[in-house]
């Protein structure tokens, strides 16, 4: 492997990045199966599908068991296809990626009921959505049947809770030190919600560079609690963006981390007993 760079690459930029650690992302399974070599797998992180319409029986042919990410697009149309991928699980991890958009509380909870983990992508959700967002916390915390990680929610809560750092930009994949994301022009930009923006002089540096420069403009970042964990993630694309919704969240978690540090501080040693 020639970069230690992941590269999330369309199907039909494979050959151009092969030898590299990627993701490839495809509409069509039956074209994935196809088109990889057993030595291009040994390279793969995972294969993300783009919607859930195409038929699933190429996939269930598929010996490999390499992760899959299954993207939804559309969650209140989508929502009854994820049963068909249900099969896959027995033999390889299955994620879904659910955007923020109306309906997409449902999926995740219909997802995680099939065992599949979840992540949420995109930025800046509607403050219309704050109920499902809040809910679908509720249901990662305090749900006894979930056992599947809920991202970004799962990273953030744990981060709170070890009181350790973490960073949305690497948690979400879309830290430019670590990922790339080839566009379908053949041009690699910081993420997928970076589309028709033009690439940062410096990718390296594009994740500090961006809260630096929220910080010294004196808006909602500066002095915000949650600054070390979100860096201006949820600044993007609109940097004038009212982070209410996702801060009632973060709120949200940071309490329960807070919660679950104070019980088990309260339980007894091991091997010892209450008078």
């Amino acid at each position: 492997m020639t970069d230690s760079l992941l590269y999330n690459v369309p199907l039909a930029l494979v050959d151009a990045y092969r030898g590299r650690h990627l993701v490839v992302r495809s509409r069509d399974p039956d074209l994935i199966g196809a088109a990889l070599s057993t030595k291009d797998r040994d390279d793969l992180a995972y294969v993300q599908i783009l919607g859930l319409s195409a038929p699933v029986d190429g996939l269930l042919r598929w010996e490999c068991g390499t992760p899959l990410d299954l993207v939804v697009e559309k969650p209140t149309e989508e929502l009854p296809l994820l049963y068909k991928y249900s099969p896959l699980l027995s033999d390889r991890p299955v994620r879904v990626s659910v955007p923020f958009a109306p309906g997409f509380g449902k999926v995740v909870r219909l997802a995680i009921s099939l065992d599949f983990a979840v992540k949420l992508e995109g930025s800046q959700p509607a403050h219309s959505l704050a109920e499902e967002l809040l809910g679908v916390a509720s249901d990662y915390l305090y749900r006894p049947s979930v056992s599947v990680p809920v991202e970004f929610v799962h990273s953030l809560f744990l981060a709170f809770f070890r009181q350790e750092p973490v960073s949305l930009w690497a948690v979400q994949e879309e830290d430019p030190r670590r990922i790339r994301y080839v566009t379908d022009q053949n041009e690699e930009i910081v993420g997928k919600r970076f589309i028709g923006m033009a690439p940062p002089s410096d990718f390296n540096e594009f994740v500090s560079g961006q809260i630096a420069g929220l910080i010294t403009e004196g808006g909602e970042c500066r002095g915000c609690e949650f600054v070390d964990s979100c860096s201006g993630y949820f600044k993007w694309p609109a940097r004038n963006y009212r982070c209410d919704t996702v801060k009632a969240l973060f709120r949200t978690l940071a309490e329960a981390a807070r919660e679950l540090r104070s019980d088990l501080a309260a339980c007894p040693p091991n091997g010892t007993g209450v008078a």
